[in-house]
């Protein structure tokens, strides 16, 4: 059975310091930096490995209703439709999730979800262009590699941008899976295989927490993704959602 997990944790930069920024001193520091943002990626998407559940009718607009953090002081909003979950992440890290339970597609595997990933940052972290430009950490952190994704055509960043002390992405990858154990595939030795694209609309952002017990600021990943088969149905609640976002 197709599950949705690998498809962010192969966001992940694969070069070595030494293959990726020489021996800069300071570019070594970005680097560094970024591989914090791509840590945060993949933890949500090793969350999302629990079963979740796809929309019945992806040619409707959603319904959206207020999603408010009083902790981070943001609101956005999500399909009213959807269950919202909290789950814990490694590293200090948590996630929510938003998924519709009334409504799974025949083989149960995961084609539209809704996530918030938070990353504690250490204290030196007070910008996100700590991270790098918005092109550059959507090139070098967000697209997945080549050699992961295949044909690098296969992975293409339509968006990126940097407003309201925020990175906004719009990009489609073609995630690449390892085959389900016991498939004719895995035992003629295959190891992977190519899903169907997929569309995320991502917003990266650095937010102080009115807990006096999390020091510094917290990485907020907050992404919504489909097939992209199904994104022409669902990209008006895709942008509502997204151009949402703001302070609470």
């Amino acid at each position: 059975q197709t599950q949705l997990q690998p498809r962010l944790t192969k966001t992940s930069l694969n070069l070595s310091p030494a293959e990726e920024m020489g021996n800069n001193q300071e570019k070594t520091f970005v680097s560094s930096r970024r591989n914090v943002l791509t840590q945060s990626i993949a933890a949500a998407g090793a969350a999302a490995m629990f079963p979740l559940v796809s929309i019945a009718d992806d040619s409707s607009a959603l319904k959206l209703e207020p999603y408010v953090d009083s902790d981070y002081n943001f609101k956005f909003s999500v399909p009213s439709s959807f269950t919202t979950t909290q789950q814990k992440l490694s590293g200090r890290r948590k996630g929510v999730f938003f998924t519709d339970e009334n409504s799974k597609d025949g083989s149960g595997n995961i084609d539209t979800l809704g996530f918030i990933a938070y990353t504690p940052m250490r204290d030196d972290f007070t910008t996100l262009s700590s991270f790098g430009s918005v092109d550059e950490v959507g090139q070098s952190t967000i697209l997945p590699k080549s050699e992961l994704a295949g044909n690098p055509e296969d992975s293409k960043m339509l968006s990126a941008v940097s407003k309201n002390n925020a990175y906004f992405f719009d990009y489609v990858a073609k995630p690449i899976v390892p085959t389900d154990p016991g498939s004719s595939a895995a035992k003629s030795g295959q190891m992977t295989k190519e899903l169907e694209p997929v569309h995320f609309r991502t917003i990266f952002t650095l937010l102080p927490s009115k807990d006096a017990n999390v020091a510094g600021l917290t990485l907020v990943t907050i992404t919504f993704q489909t097939t992209e088969a199904k994104y022409s149905g669902l990209k008006s609640s895709f942008d509502e959602i997204i151009s949402s976002y703001g302070k609470a």
